[in-house]
């Protein structure tokens, strides 16, 4: 991958956590109603999300969401993320 890629990539994922940042009520939501592909894809954000907004809820729903999952390679994927996440809460 290209530095450029690299660069637009870190880009997105943060314009991603901004947004899903920006509104505990509305990133719920989301997290509920998104296809698993979309879940799938923001799960790389996870932690971010969490390290702003220190909402228990977003990472109660993301747990859940996580396990209704039918696509057991995501599920198992997004366990890392999950576990980062957890460890963004400030203690």
């Amino acid at each position: 991958m290209e530095l450029n890629d690299d660069c637009a990539l870190e880009e997105c994922w943060n314009t991603l956590t901004d947004i899903l940042s920006s509104s505990i009520e509305e990133t719920i939501e989301f997290l509920k109603t998104c296809t698993e592909d979309e879940f799938y894809g923001v799960a790389e954000v996870f932690p971010e999300i969490i390290k702003k907004t220190q909402s228990r809820e977003i990472y109660n729903t993301m747990l859940s969401r996580n396990e209704s999952l039918k696509n057991q390679e995501y599920k198992e994927s997004n366990l890392t993320d999950l576990r980062f996440a957890e460890e963004a809460f400030i203690q």
